[in-house]
């Protein structure tokens, strides 16, 4: 029960984490700093996806839920990433 609730827990602080990040990179950088935000959480999310992949049964389980764990911060990131470029989309170019 408590591997499972780390997952949900995760979503409280990891989204914002990936919105404090962004903010960050767009105070020092402009919105190419979102933007490198948004693709170093895209890129880390697929290492640890790949990595997942990676995993068999001769590894302990342990090695699996900590690639998972790491796979689902960074989701997580991506998504609090992408409500910092939402607001600059136009309209227009839609």
């Amino acid at each position: 029960a408590s591997l499972a609730s780390a997952f949900g827990g995760m979503n409280l602080f990891a989204r914002s984490l990936g919105g404090i990040s962004s903010d960050l990179l767009f105070a020092k950088f402009g919105f190419r700093g979102r933007i490198w935000a948004q693709f170093l959480g895209l890129f880390f999310e697929a290492f640890f996806l790949f990595g997942f992949g990676l995993v068999d049964n001769t590894q302990p389980w342990g090695v699996a839920l900590a690639v998972l764990i790491f796979f689902s911060l960074f989701v997580q990131m991506s998504e609090g990433t992408s409500y910092g470029i939402v607001p600059f989309m136009n309209k227009q170019q839609l």
